[in-house]
């Protein structure tokens, strides 16, 4: 397939979704789910932050986040708290209960990580990652560095390159 046929789309698509799926079965049986786990990942990169904050870095409503962070609450790994300065602002903050599923979340994702490199070489791999984070970089500028689309990765990525 010439790599500019449209099916790419599709191709990303898939992985995508193929990984989203594994990583739900490797949480599953901590009872979490991927959309908490990128929840929790938000707060292990960056904590304290305002709701909206999460769901913007997540690109889902914040209908949607408060309804992950209500449950992550529930089992006490992170805890909400009015903001300081603006009391209509409610901040999320990591409690040390997180500390042990964040460990399980790591091994859960280099699992993930291995499925998905499985048969490729350490180079090779590391070539498709810098490719992969070309192809972000690409896909980020052509959307006109939308700062909406910012989030963990950006920070992690940023520390990085330091």
């Amino acid at each position: 397939m010439d790599f500019k046929d449209h099916r790419a789309g599709f191709v990303f698509t898939d992985i995508g979704r193929f990984r989203v799926r594994l990583f739900d079965r490797l949480l599953a049986p901590h009872g979490l789910t991927t959309s908490q786990a990128w929840v929790l990942a938000q707060l292990f990169v960056e904590d304290n932050l305002p709701q909206t904050e999460i769901a913007r870095r997540m690109d889902v409503g914040t209908v949607t986040v408060g309804g992950l962070i209500e449950r992550l609450e529930a089992r006490g790994f992170v805890e909400r708290q009015v903001d300081k300065d603006d009391r209509r602002v409610k901040r999320v903050l990591l409690k040390d209960a997180a500390k042990p599923i964040g460990r399980i979340m790591k091994r859960c994702g280099e699992q993930l990580n291995e499925a998905t490199f499985a048969g490729l070489n350490a180079e090779a791999s590391q070539v498709m990652m810098n490719n992969l984070l070309d192809v972000r970089r690409n896909l980020l500028a052509a959307l006109e560095d939308d700062l909406e689309l910012l989030n963990a990765t950006d920070i992690l990525l940023s520390q990085d390159e330091n």
